[in-house]
Protein backbone atom coordinates (compact mmCIF):
# COMPACT_ATOMS: atom_id res chain seq x y z
CA UNK A 1 0.00 0.00 0.00
CA UNK A 2 2.77 2.42 0.93
CA UNK A 3 4.50 1.82 -2.43
CA UNK A 4 1.25 2.31 -4.33
CA UNK A 5 0.69 5.63 -2.56
CA UNK A 6 4.20 6.74 -3.45
CA UNK A 7 3.56 5.72 -7.04
CA UNK A 8 0.50 7.95 -7.28
CA UNK A 9 2.23 10.81 -5.50
CA UNK A 10 5.05 10.65 -8.01
CA UNK A 11 2.68 10.72 -10.95
CA UNK A 12 0.71 13.62 -9.52
CA UNK A 13 3.86 15.64 -8.83
CA UNK A 14 5.10 15.25 -12.38
CA UNK A 15 1.76 15.76 -14.09
CA UNK A 16 0.49 18.77 -12.18
CA UNK A 17 3.49 20.68 -10.85
CA UNK A 18 3.83 23.87 -12.96
CA UNK A 19 7.53 23.94 -12.16
CA UNK A 20 8.12 20.45 -13.52
CA UNK A 21 5.33 19.56 -15.92
CA UNK A 22 6.48 21.73 -18.79
CA UNK A 23 10.19 21.10 -18.62
CA UNK A 24 11.12 18.07 -20.74
CA UNK A 25 14.81 17.36 -20.54
CA UNK A 26 17.48 15.96 -22.78
CA UNK A 27 16.17 12.85 -24.50
CA UNK A 28 16.95 9.35 -23.33
CA UNK A 29 15.30 6.01 -23.97
CA UNK A 30 11.79 6.08 -22.55
CA UNK A 31 12.42 2.80 -20.76
CA UNK A 32 15.73 3.86 -19.27
CA UNK A 33 15.63 4.33 -15.51
CA UNK A 34 16.35 7.99 -14.66
CA UNK A 35 19.75 7.98 -12.97
CA UNK A 36 19.72 10.39 -10.04
CA UNK A 37 22.65 8.86 -8.21
CA UNK A 38 25.18 11.52 -7.38
CA UNK A 39 22.76 14.28 -8.29
CA UNK A 40 21.70 17.24 -6.24
CA UNK A 41 18.19 15.77 -5.99
CA UNK A 42 18.89 13.81 -2.81
CA UNK A 43 15.67 14.54 -0.88
CA UNK A 44 14.05 11.11 -0.15
CA UNK A 45 10.60 12.32 -1.19
CA UNK A 46 11.78 13.58 -4.57
CA UNK A 47 13.83 10.42 -5.18
CA UNK A 48 10.79 8.30 -4.35
CA UNK A 49 8.65 10.37 -6.72
CA UNK A 50 11.19 9.88 -9.48
CA UNK A 51 11.26 6.14 -8.98
CA UNK A 52 7.47 5.96 -8.74
CA UNK A 53 6.99 7.83 -11.97
CA UNK A 54 9.41 5.52 -13.76
CA UNK A 55 7.46 2.48 -12.54
CA UNK A 56 4.17 4.03 -13.63
CA UNK A 57 5.56 4.68 -17.11
CA UNK A 58 6.83 1.08 -17.34
CA UNK A 59 3.40 -0.22 -16.35
CA UNK A 60 1.66 1.99 -18.90
CA UNK A 61 4.12 0.85 -21.57
CA UNK A 62 3.54 -2.87 -20.85
CA UNK A 63 -0.19 -2.50 -21.51
CA UNK A 64 0.24 -1.12 -25.01
CA UNK A 65 0.21 -2.98 -28.30
CA UNK A 66 3.59 -3.24 -30.08
CA UNK A 67 2.56 -0.50 -32.55
CA UNK A 68 1.33 1.82 -29.80
CA UNK A 69 4.42 1.04 -27.76
CA UNK A 70 6.65 2.15 -30.65
CA UNK A 71 4.58 5.30 -31.05
CA UNK A 72 4.85 6.07 -27.36
CA UNK A 73 8.62 5.58 -27.38
CA UNK A 74 8.93 8.03 -30.27
CA UNK A 75 6.60 10.74 -29.00
CA UNK A 76 6.33 10.58 -25.20
CA UNK A 77 7.87 13.48 -23.37
CA UNK A 78 11.12 12.34 -21.76
CA UNK A 79 11.61 12.46 -18.04
CA UNK A 80 10.45 15.94 -16.97
CA UNK A 81 13.12 16.94 -14.48
CA UNK A 82 16.73 17.85 -15.22
CA UNK A 83 19.44 16.61 -12.89
CA UNK A 84 22.77 18.35 -12.25
CA UNK A 85 25.51 15.92 -11.31
CA UNK A 86 28.04 17.01 -8.75
CA UNK A 87 30.71 15.54 -11.02
CA UNK A 88 29.71 18.13 -13.66
CA UNK A 89 30.73 21.48 -12.14
CA UNK A 90 29.02 24.62 -13.36
CA UNK A 91 31.10 26.41 -15.98
CA UNK A 92 31.18 29.93 -17.34
CA UNK A 93 28.38 30.68 -19.82
CA UNK A 94 29.02 29.46 -23.35
CA UNK A 95 28.19 31.47 -26.45
CA UNK A 96 25.10 29.25 -26.74
CA UNK A 97 24.01 30.20 -23.20
CA UNK A 98 24.58 33.89 -23.87
CA UNK A 99 22.67 33.90 -27.14
CA UNK A 100 19.71 32.09 -25.55
CA UNK A 101 19.66 34.72 -22.78
CA UNK A 102 19.54 37.44 -25.42
CA UNK A 103 16.56 35.80 -27.12
CA UNK A 104 14.79 35.42 -23.77
CA UNK A 105 15.51 39.05 -22.96
CA UNK A 106 13.76 40.06 -26.17
CA UNK A 107 10.83 37.74 -25.38
CA UNK A 108 10.29 39.42 -22.03
CA UNK A 109 10.55 42.89 -23.56
CA UNK A 110 7.92 42.05 -26.19
CA UNK A 111 5.62 40.14 -23.85
CA UNK A 112 6.07 36.85 -25.73
CA UNK A 113 6.00 33.59 -23.79
CA UNK A 114 8.06 31.62 -26.28
CA UNK A 115 9.43 31.62 -29.80
CA UNK A 116 9.86 28.84 -32.34
CA UNK A 117 12.98 29.53 -34.41
CA UNK A 118 13.10 27.62 -37.70
CA UNK A 119 15.02 29.87 -40.10
CA UNK A 120 18.66 28.92 -40.62
CA UNK A 121 19.92 32.49 -40.02
CA UNK A 122 17.99 32.94 -36.79
CA UNK A 123 18.85 29.43 -35.60
CA UNK A 124 22.54 30.27 -36.01
CA UNK A 125 22.06 33.59 -34.24
CA UNK A 126 20.18 32.02 -31.30
CA UNK A 127 22.57 29.10 -30.81
CA UNK A 128 25.97 30.69 -31.28
CA UNK A 129 26.45 29.66 -34.90
CA UNK A 130 24.88 26.19 -35.07
CA UNK A 131 23.37 24.59 -38.19
CA UNK A 132 19.81 23.29 -38.61
CA UNK A 133 19.62 23.01 -42.39
CA UNK A 134 19.87 20.09 -44.80
CA UNK A 135 19.52 22.04 -48.03
CA UNK A 136 21.75 25.10 -48.23
CA UNK A 137 19.26 26.75 -50.57
CA UNK A 138 16.39 27.10 -48.08
CA UNK A 139 15.71 29.93 -45.64
CA UNK A 140 13.95 27.53 -43.24
CA UNK A 141 15.93 24.68 -41.72
CA UNK A 142 15.03 21.02 -41.27
CA UNK A 143 14.30 21.51 -37.56
CA UNK A 144 14.06 24.33 -35.05
CA UNK A 145 14.61 25.38 -31.48
CA UNK A 146 11.86 26.54 -29.14
CA UNK A 147 12.94 29.14 -26.60
CA UNK A 148 10.54 29.77 -23.69
CA UNK A 149 10.75 33.12 -21.93
CA UNK A 150 11.62 31.60 -18.57
CA UNK A 151 12.84 28.05 -19.11
CA UNK A 152 15.62 26.21 -20.96
CA UNK A 153 15.35 25.83 -24.74
CA UNK A 154 14.08 22.72 -26.49
CA UNK A 155 14.99 21.02 -29.73
CA UNK A 156 11.86 21.31 -31.88
CA UNK A 157 11.94 18.80 -34.68
CA UNK A 158 11.46 15.22 -35.73
CA UNK A 159 13.50 12.18 -34.83
CA UNK A 160 15.29 12.15 -38.20
CA UNK A 161 17.31 15.27 -37.40
CA UNK A 162 17.47 14.92 -33.64
CA UNK A 163 20.45 12.56 -33.36
CA UNK A 164 22.87 14.68 -35.36
CA UNK A 165 21.55 17.99 -34.08
CA UNK A 166 21.76 16.96 -30.41
CA UNK A 167 25.18 15.30 -30.89
CA UNK A 168 26.88 17.97 -33.00
CA UNK A 169 24.94 21.24 -32.73
CA UNK A 170 22.82 21.46 -29.56
CA UNK A 171 25.06 19.39 -27.30
CA UNK A 172 24.82 21.96 -24.52
CA UNK A 173 23.41 20.48 -21.28
CA UNK A 174 21.05 23.48 -21.24
CA UNK A 175 19.09 22.26 -24.28
CA UNK A 176 16.38 19.59 -23.99
CA UNK A 177 14.93 17.30 -26.64
CA UNK A 178 11.71 15.37 -27.15
CA UNK A 179 11.34 14.54 -30.83
CA UNK A 180 8.29 13.43 -32.76
CA UNK A 181 8.00 11.08 -35.73
CA UNK A 182 8.33 12.84 -39.08
CA UNK A 183 4.83 11.82 -40.20
CA UNK A 184 3.01 12.62 -36.94
CA UNK A 185 3.17 16.39 -36.53
CA UNK A 186 5.10 19.58 -37.13
CA UNK A 187 7.35 21.57 -34.82
CA UNK A 188 4.58 24.16 -34.45
CA UNK A 189 2.06 21.45 -33.46
CA UNK A 190 4.58 20.06 -30.97
CA UNK A 191 4.96 23.49 -29.37
CA UNK A 192 1.20 24.13 -29.19
CA UNK A 193 0.65 20.84 -27.35
CA UNK A 194 3.26 21.58 -24.70
CA UNK A 195 3.39 25.34 -24.18
CA UNK A 196 0.75 27.98 -23.59
CA UNK A 197 0.63 31.74 -23.78
CA UNK A 198 1.64 34.27 -26.39
CA UNK A 199 3.76 32.12 -28.70
CA UNK A 200 5.47 33.44 -31.85
CA UNK A 201 7.78 32.18 -34.57
CA UNK A 202 10.24 33.48 -37.14
CA UNK A 203 8.42 31.91 -40.10
CA UNK A 204 4.72 32.32 -39.27
CA UNK A 205 4.07 28.66 -38.44
CA UNK A 206 3.39 29.43 -34.77
CA UNK A 207 1.64 32.70 -33.98
CA UNK A 208 2.83 35.94 -35.61
CA UNK A 209 5.91 36.00 -37.81
CA UNK A 210 8.47 38.12 -35.88
CA UNK A 211 11.49 37.55 -38.12
CA UNK A 212 11.90 41.30 -38.63
CA UNK A 213 11.97 41.97 -34.89
CA UNK A 214 14.96 39.65 -34.51
CA UNK A 215 17.07 41.88 -36.77
CA UNK A 216 18.85 43.66 -33.87
CA UNK A 217 19.97 40.29 -32.50
CA UNK A 218 21.21 39.21 -35.93
CA UNK A 219 23.25 42.39 -36.31
CA UNK A 220 24.84 42.87 -32.86
CA UNK A 221 28.03 40.89 -32.28
CA UNK A 222 29.84 39.75 -29.15
CA UNK A 223 33.67 39.76 -28.93
CA UNK A 224 33.86 36.00 -29.49
CA UNK A 225 31.74 36.39 -32.61
CA UNK A 226 33.94 39.22 -33.88
CA UNK A 227 36.93 36.89 -33.60
CA UNK A 228 35.04 34.22 -35.54
CA UNK A 229 34.15 36.86 -38.12
CA UNK A 230 37.82 37.77 -38.57
CA UNK A 231 38.63 34.15 -39.27
CA UNK A 232 35.77 33.86 -41.75
CA UNK A 233 36.91 37.02 -43.52
CA UNK A 234 40.46 35.71 -43.80
CA UNK A 235 39.28 32.37 -45.17
CA UNK A 236 36.88 33.99 -47.65
CA UNK A 237 39.61 36.36 -48.88
CA UNK A 238 42.06 33.46 -49.27
CA UNK A 239 39.47 31.51 -51.25
CA UNK A 240 38.85 34.51 -53.49
CA UNK A 241 42.55 35.10 -54.16
CA UNK A 242 43.08 31.41 -54.96
CA UNK A 243 40.15 31.52 -57.37
CA UNK A 244 41.41 34.63 -59.13
CA UNK A 245 44.86 33.10 -59.48
CA UNK A 246 43.38 30.20 -61.44
CA UNK A 247 41.71 32.41 -64.08
CA UNK A 248 43.25 32.89 -67.51
CA UNK A 249 42.07 33.71 -71.01
CA UNK A 250 39.39 31.19 -71.99
CA UNK A 251 38.40 30.07 -68.49
CA UNK A 252 34.66 29.53 -68.40
CA UNK A 253 32.36 31.30 -65.97
CA UNK A 254 31.13 27.93 -64.73
CA UNK A 255 34.67 26.74 -63.96
CA UNK A 256 35.39 29.95 -62.05
CA UNK A 257 32.23 29.50 -59.99
CA UNK A 258 33.09 25.86 -59.30
CA UNK A 259 36.60 26.85 -58.22
CA UNK A 260 35.27 29.53 -55.86
CA UNK A 261 32.88 27.04 -54.23
CA UNK A 262 35.68 24.49 -53.95
CA UNK A 263 38.13 26.98 -52.43
CA UNK A 264 35.54 28.15 -49.92
CA UNK A 265 34.30 24.69 -48.97
CA UNK A 266 37.79 23.27 -48.48
CA UNK A 267 38.38 26.06 -45.97
CA UNK A 268 35.21 25.18 -44.06
CA UNK A 269 33.02 27.91 -45.53
CA UNK A 270 29.59 27.44 -47.02
CA UNK A 271 29.36 29.32 -50.35
CA UNK A 272 25.69 30.17 -51.01
CA UNK A 273 26.61 32.99 -53.42
CA UNK A 274 28.99 32.39 -56.33
CA UNK A 275 28.27 34.88 -59.11
CA UNK A 276 30.52 35.21 -62.16
CA UNK A 277 30.32 37.49 -65.19
CA UNK A 278 32.86 37.85 -67.99
CA UNK A 279 33.32 40.93 -70.14
CA UNK A 280 30.03 42.32 -71.53
CA UNK A 281 27.91 40.37 -69.03
CA UNK A 282 29.36 42.53 -66.23
CA UNK A 283 27.74 45.56 -67.83
CA UNK A 284 24.40 43.88 -68.45
CA UNK A 285 23.73 42.05 -65.18
CA UNK A 286 24.11 43.04 -61.52
CA UNK A 287 23.46 39.50 -60.23
CA UNK A 288 25.09 37.32 -62.91
CA UNK A 289 24.65 33.60 -62.36
CA UNK A 290 27.52 31.86 -64.16
CA UNK A 291 26.57 30.67 -67.63
CA UNK A 292 26.22 26.91 -68.04
CA UNK A 293 28.58 24.84 -70.15
CA UNK A 294 27.26 23.42 -73.38
CA UNK A 295 24.58 26.10 -73.78
CA UNK A 296 24.28 28.99 -76.22
CA UNK A 297 24.84 31.37 -73.31
CA UNK A 298 28.17 29.90 -72.20
CA UNK A 299 30.87 32.55 -71.78
CA UNK A 300 34.64 32.29 -71.39
CA UNK A 301 36.82 35.14 -70.14
CA UNK A 302 38.35 37.31 -72.85
CA UNK A 303 39.49 40.49 -71.08
CA UNK A 304 38.22 40.65 -67.50
CA UNK A 305 35.83 38.95 -65.11
CA UNK A 306 33.84 39.83 -61.99
CA UNK A 307 33.63 37.27 -59.16
CA UNK A 308 31.10 37.78 -56.37
CA UNK A 309 31.24 35.64 -53.21
CA UNK A 310 28.95 35.21 -50.26
CA UNK A 311 30.42 32.86 -47.64
CA UNK A 312 29.05 31.63 -44.33
CA UNK A 313 30.77 30.02 -41.38
CA UNK A 314 29.25 29.67 -37.93
CA UNK A 315 26.17 31.50 -39.21
CA UNK A 316 28.13 34.68 -39.93
CA UNK A 317 28.16 36.03 -43.47
CA UNK A 318 30.93 37.70 -45.49
CA UNK A 319 30.34 39.30 -48.90
CA UNK A 320 33.07 40.43 -51.28
CA UNK A 321 33.48 41.21 -54.99
CA UNK A 322 36.74 41.15 -56.93
CA UNK A 323 37.86 41.54 -60.57
CA UNK A 324 40.53 39.75 -62.59
CA UNK A 325 42.05 41.17 -65.76
CA UNK A 326 43.45 38.69 -68.32
CA UNK A 327 44.01 41.07 -71.26
CA UNK A 328 44.23 44.79 -71.94
CA UNK A 329 41.30 46.73 -70.52
CA UNK A 330 39.56 49.81 -71.84
CA UNK A 331 40.81 52.74 -69.66
CA UNK A 332 37.18 53.73 -69.15
CA UNK A 333 36.63 50.52 -67.17
CA UNK A 334 39.60 51.06 -64.86
CA UNK A 335 38.55 54.67 -64.35
CA UNK A 336 34.96 53.73 -63.51
CA UNK A 337 36.19 51.01 -61.16
CA UNK A 338 38.33 53.49 -59.21
CA UNK A 339 35.40 55.90 -58.96
CA UNK A 340 32.94 53.24 -57.73
CA UNK A 341 35.49 52.30 -55.08
CA UNK A 342 35.46 55.95 -54.01
CA UNK A 343 31.67 55.73 -53.59
CA UNK A 344 32.20 52.67 -51.40
CA UNK A 345 34.83 54.53 -49.38
CA UNK A 346 32.42 57.40 -48.71
CA UNK A 347 29.77 54.95 -47.54
CA UNK A 348 32.22 53.23 -45.22
CA UNK A 349 33.31 56.57 -43.78
CA UNK A 350 29.66 57.57 -43.20
CA UNK A 351 28.98 54.35 -41.28
CA UNK A 352 29.31 55.54 -37.69
CA UNK A 353 27.74 54.81 -34.29
CA UNK A 354 24.64 56.93 -33.75
CA UNK A 355 23.82 57.14 -37.44
CA UNK A 356 21.21 55.22 -39.41
CA UNK A 357 21.34 53.34 -42.69
CA UNK A 358 19.32 56.20 -44.11
CA UNK A 359 22.09 58.61 -43.13
CA UNK A 360 24.62 56.46 -44.97
CA UNK A 361 22.34 56.37 -47.99
CA UNK A 362 22.44 60.17 -48.20
CA UNK A 363 26.24 59.95 -48.42
CA UNK A 364 25.86 57.22 -51.04
CA UNK A 365 23.62 59.34 -53.28
CA UNK A 366 25.94 62.31 -52.96
CA UNK A 367 29.00 60.19 -53.79
CA UNK A 368 27.45 58.85 -57.00
CA UNK A 369 26.96 62.44 -58.16
CA UNK A 370 30.38 63.67 -57.04
CA UNK A 371 32.28 60.91 -58.77
CA UNK A 372 30.67 61.26 -62.14
CA UNK A 373 27.92 58.65 -62.22
CA UNK A 374 24.38 59.38 -63.35
CA UNK A 375 22.34 60.72 -60.47
CA UNK A 376 19.94 57.79 -60.30
CA UNK A 377 22.53 55.04 -60.79
CA UNK A 378 21.63 53.69 -57.35
CA UNK A 379 18.16 52.82 -58.72
CA UNK A 380 19.70 49.93 -60.67
CA UNK A 381 20.85 47.85 -57.70
CA UNK A 382 20.56 47.79 -53.92
CA UNK A 383 23.54 49.33 -52.17
CA UNK A 384 24.03 46.78 -49.40
CA UNK A 385 23.53 47.31 -45.69
CA UNK A 386 24.09 45.72 -42.30
CA UNK A 387 25.11 42.08 -42.15
CA UNK A 388 26.06 39.59 -39.43
CA UNK A 389 23.84 36.52 -39.11
CA UNK A 390 22.40 37.19 -42.58
CA UNK A 391 23.69 38.20 -45.99
CA UNK A 392 21.97 41.51 -45.32
CA UNK A 393 20.23 42.00 -41.98
CA UNK A 394 18.78 45.26 -43.28
CA UNK A 395 19.33 46.87 -46.68
CA UNK A 396 19.85 50.59 -46.81
CA UNK A 397 17.15 52.66 -48.49
CA UNK A 398 16.35 56.38 -48.45
CA UNK A 399 15.12 57.24 -44.96
CA UNK A 400 15.87 53.81 -43.42
CA UNK A 401 15.95 54.21 -39.62
CA UNK A 402 17.79 50.98 -38.80
CA UNK A 403 20.83 52.09 -36.75
CA UNK A 404 24.44 51.51 -37.68
CA UNK A 405 25.26 50.99 -34.02
CA UNK A 406 22.87 52.46 -31.49
CA UNK A 407 24.22 53.09 -27.97
CA UNK A 408 20.88 52.18 -26.39
CA UNK A 409 20.71 48.95 -28.38
CA UNK A 410 24.28 48.14 -27.34
CA UNK A 411 23.51 48.72 -23.67
CA UNK A 412 20.32 46.66 -23.88
CA UNK A 413 22.30 43.92 -25.64
CA UNK A 414 24.80 43.85 -22.76
CA UNK A 415 21.97 43.76 -20.25
CA UNK A 416 20.32 40.86 -22.03
CA UNK A 417 23.60 38.96 -22.30
CA UNK A 418 24.47 39.78 -18.67
CA UNK A 419 27.99 40.60 -19.86
CA UNK A 420 29.95 43.83 -19.62
CA UNK A 421 31.70 43.54 -22.97
CA UNK A 422 32.09 45.72 -26.08
CA UNK A 423 29.82 44.93 -29.01
CA UNK A 424 30.11 45.53 -32.73
CA UNK A 425 28.05 45.45 -35.91
CA UNK A 426 28.98 44.47 -39.46
CA UNK A 427 28.31 45.96 -42.89
CA UNK A 428 28.72 45.14 -46.55
CA UNK A 429 28.13 48.02 -48.94
CA UNK A 430 28.07 47.22 -52.65
CA UNK A 431 27.74 50.27 -54.92
CA UNK A 432 27.86 49.42 -58.62
CA UNK A 433 27.64 50.89 -62.10
CA UNK A 434 27.76 49.33 -65.58
CA UNK A 435 30.81 47.08 -65.72
CA UNK A 436 32.06 47.78 -62.18
CA UNK A 437 31.23 47.10 -58.54
CA UNK A 438 32.83 47.47 -55.10
CA UNK A 439 32.07 45.24 -52.12
CA UNK A 440 33.73 44.35 -48.82
CA UNK A 441 32.59 43.35 -45.34
CA UNK A 442 33.75 45.25 -42.26
CA UNK A 443 33.13 45.57 -38.53
CA UNK A 444 32.00 48.79 -36.85
CA UNK A 445 33.06 49.12 -33.21
CA UNK A 446 31.45 51.25 -30.53
CA UNK A 447 34.32 53.74 -30.58
CA UNK A 448 33.85 54.27 -34.33
CA UNK A 449 36.76 52.11 -35.47
CA UNK A 450 36.22 50.11 -38.64
CA UNK A 451 37.89 46.82 -39.40
CA UNK A 452 37.89 45.34 -42.89
CA UNK A 453 37.29 41.59 -42.70
CA UNK A 454 37.59 40.67 -46.39
CA UNK A 455 40.96 42.24 -47.17
CA UNK A 456 42.82 40.74 -50.15
CA UNK A 457 46.41 42.01 -49.81
CA UNK A 458 47.58 39.92 -52.75
CA UNK A 459 45.79 42.28 -55.14
CA UNK A 460 46.85 45.81 -56.12
CA UNK A 461 45.35 48.76 -54.24
CA UNK A 462 43.14 51.50 -55.58
CA UNK A 463 44.59 55.00 -55.07
CA UNK A 464 41.63 56.25 -53.07
CA UNK A 465 43.40 59.31 -51.71
CA UNK A 466 44.15 60.44 -55.24
CA UNK A 467 40.49 60.05 -56.25
CA UNK A 468 39.03 61.54 -53.07
CA UNK A 469 41.60 64.34 -52.94
CA UNK A 470 42.17 63.76 -49.24
CA UNK A 471 43.47 61.13 -46.79
CA UNK A 472 41.26 58.14 -45.98
CA UNK A 473 41.61 55.06 -43.82
CA UNK A 474 39.59 52.97 -46.29
CA UNK A 475 41.52 50.42 -48.35
CA UNK A 476 40.12 48.94 -51.56
CA UNK A 477 41.58 46.18 -53.72
CA UNK A 478 42.12 46.96 -57.38
CA UNK A 479 41.62 44.80 -60.44
CA UNK A 480 43.96 41.81 -60.21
Amino acid sequence: MRRAVLDWIGVLIIQFSPALGKRPVRTHSDMERPDVSGSRLTHPGIRAALEATHRARLLRHERLSPLSRASLSATLLPFPLQTQRESEPMTTPTLFDTRIRLVQHLLKQRGWDGILINRADNFAMATGGKRNYVSTHCDVGACGIFVPAGAPPHYAGNAIEMTRIMDEELSSPACYASPFRWFDESAADWCRERFAGNLVSDDGTLGPNVHGELAPLRSMLLPEECEQYRELGRLAADAMEATLASIEVGTSENDISARLIYEGQRRGCQVPVSLVAADERITRYRHPLPTLPGTVHERNVKRYVMVVAGMIRGGLSVSLTRFKQVDTLDPAITDAFARICAVDACMQEATMPGRTLGDVFVACQDAYRRFGFVENEWHNHHQGGSTGFAGRTCKATPGEIFPCLDANWAEDFRKGADLDVPVATAFAWNPSAPGVKSEDTFLLHEDGRKEILSSTPGLPRVDLEGILGRPTAVVKSGIG
